[in-house]
């Protein structure tokens, strides 16, 4: 591609992401963070315009994204659409095993202050008792390709609050459209990432008011006691959501969806969950939204919130608790967010381990995605924490110089998991300040959607709905440690389905 083609490719992506949402939003600091130099500065600006209506104005800079896709192997890329349906069914299950669950933790709840929050969580709703046995997910698969064994090797499987849908939706029809305009045809592979998520939000709703109307019946018929509000309110799903959100764009369209469905969606940030959500007596979670109008049932609770470790003081530990404690339908519930962590990922590893949740004809499919997780050479390894969130990996050398620094009892809480050596392509990356073009490596993710009831016996459960519902495609400078789009490493892509690589 000549310099020409690159800059009226550039042209048209630059008002393709402005007209698309495909946008990151700067946001302020809150006033808790502020200096007492910074309060003053606001308190004599307002002062001083009291009787002018500040004007509403926010800015954003524009998503990373490749200016060409880039190649990807298409019978991997098939492959792993294949194995989401098996991961949903893994995670779903260990979500259901206590007993396991525990033996995977337990040693770590000293040392990992975080996982200890959402132990003590999940423990004081296992004692009280579950109200609502439906949970549902959005569970993300990520991979890179082994140029050694050329396979796909797992990185991590995320299943609470995974993010990145939207703009992969945005991005794969940015390069059908420039495919078209440019090369006269239309072949990267069609991206609904959208519509998967708002179908099964949308279908959980519909479970729970079904649920809702049964306890009415079966209350007005006299044969239940159980005191339900009078009547069934207007409901909504609930986006729990950070505060200072630069990443709306990514959740907006899911909410928007909803609205188009009939479904009615708030968002409401974290901070403010106890002062606008209040629990029933008889379990039901209303919701005080911002407009003028009665309080809302909530059906869902969709967390895009609660994966960082500051927000679970005393407070927001006491809101999650609240959320979970409810008849509302968790996507997902506690339960499954611990199965997060990457202890987990990497006991999974352990000899016969998956054969206690998986069916034989499974069971060699995912375990060939695995990746080594105790080997020691450092110079070949990537060290994971618990943390969700991205963000928090240490890379090869600076392994031994993080652990002296890092308190021996807190080793336990760290996973050595051996990098897998993807093979480089081509490639031309846009990011806000600059055009790459170079060698690139890019990571995989499959979207899965899931629905599934626990059943009365401890481990028994019925999977409701299991889908692959869509994708997403990061690519990285070759030479570049860690793919975190909001701070510079990589850019939001789409695959060139190739027969393999030359």
């Amino acid at each position: 591609m000549t310099g020409d083609d690159v800059k009226d490719r550039v042209r048209e992506i630059h008002d393709y992401r402005l007209t698309h949402g495909m946008l990151l939003k700067h946001v302020e600091r809150h006033n808790d963070y502020l200096s007492t130099w910074d309060r003053l500065s606001r308190h004599i600006s307002k002062q001083s315009a009291k009787h002018k209506q500040a004007p509403i104005t926010s800015s954003t800079r524009p998503l990373a994204v490749s200016v060409l896709p880039t190649a990807f192997p298409r019978n991997h890329f098939e492959h792993a659409r294949d194995l989401q349906t098996c991961f949903n069914e893994l995670y779903i299950r260990l979500a259901n095993n206590h007993t396991w669950l525990s033996e995977v933790r337990s040693p770590l709840l000293k040392h990992d202050a975080f996982l200890a929050s959402l132990s003590r969580i999940y423990e004081n709703v296992r004692s009280h008792g579950r109200r609502q046995n439906v949970v549902c997910g959005i569970f993300r698969s990520d991979y890179m390709l082994d140029a050694a064994q050329s396979c796909l090797k797992q990185v991590e499987t995320n299943v609470f609050s995974a993010s990145g849908f939207a703009h992969a939706q945005n991005v794969a029809k940015m390069h059908r459209h420039l495919r078209r305009a440019f090369d006269g045809h239309a072949d990267p592979p069609e991206n609904n990432n959208g519509n998967g998520i708002a179908d099964m939000l949308a279908e959980a709703d519909s479970i729970y008011r079904r649920q809702a109307n049964q306890i009415l019946g079966e209350v007005a018929a006299g044969l239940s006691e159980t005191s339900h509000s009078a009547k069934l309110r207007k409901t909504c799903i609930l986006m729990i959501v950070q505060p200072q959100n630069f990443n709306i764009a990514d959740e907006r369209p899911i909410e928007y969806a909803l609205w188009d469905r009939g479904v009615s969606c708030y968002r409401c940030e974290w901070r403010d969950i106890s002062s606008r959500t209040h629990l029933l007596d008889d379990g039901t979670l209303v919701f005080r939204p911002p407009t003028p109008q009665e309080p809302l049932e909530v059906s869902v609770v969709y967390y895009r919130a609660g994966y960082e470790a500051h927000e679970y003081d005393s407070r927001g530990s006491e809101a999650r608790t609240t959320l979970e404690m409810s008849n509302a339908i968790k996507c997902p519930d506690i339960a499954t967010h611990l199965t997060t962590c990457k202890t987990v990922q990497q006991a999974l590893t352990r000899p016969r381990t998956l054969e206690r949740f998986l069916p034989h004809d499974k069971v060699q499919m995912v375990r060939e995605t695995f990746v080594e997780m105790h080997t020691f050479d450092i110079a070949d390894c990537v060290l994971k924490a618990n943390d969700d969130g991205g963000g928090h990996n240490v890379y090869r050398t600076d392994i031994p110089a993080f652990l002296a620094a890092t308190a021996e009892e807190k080793w336990c809480t760290f996973t050595l998991m051996k990098l897998i050596r993807p093979p480089q392509s081509s490639g031309v990356l846009m990011t806000p300040d600059d055009i790459y073009r170079g060698t690139v490596v890019s990571e995989l993710g499959v979207l899965g959607t899931c629905i599934w009831e626990r059943k009365p016996n401890a481990e028994d459960l019925e999977v409701l709905r299991n889908d692959c519902a869509g994708w997403t495609l990061k690519t990285k400078p070759s030479n570049v440690d860690g793919m975190m789009l909001v701070k510079g490493l990589g850019a939001m892509d789409c695959p060139s389905l190739q027969q393999s690589f030359d």
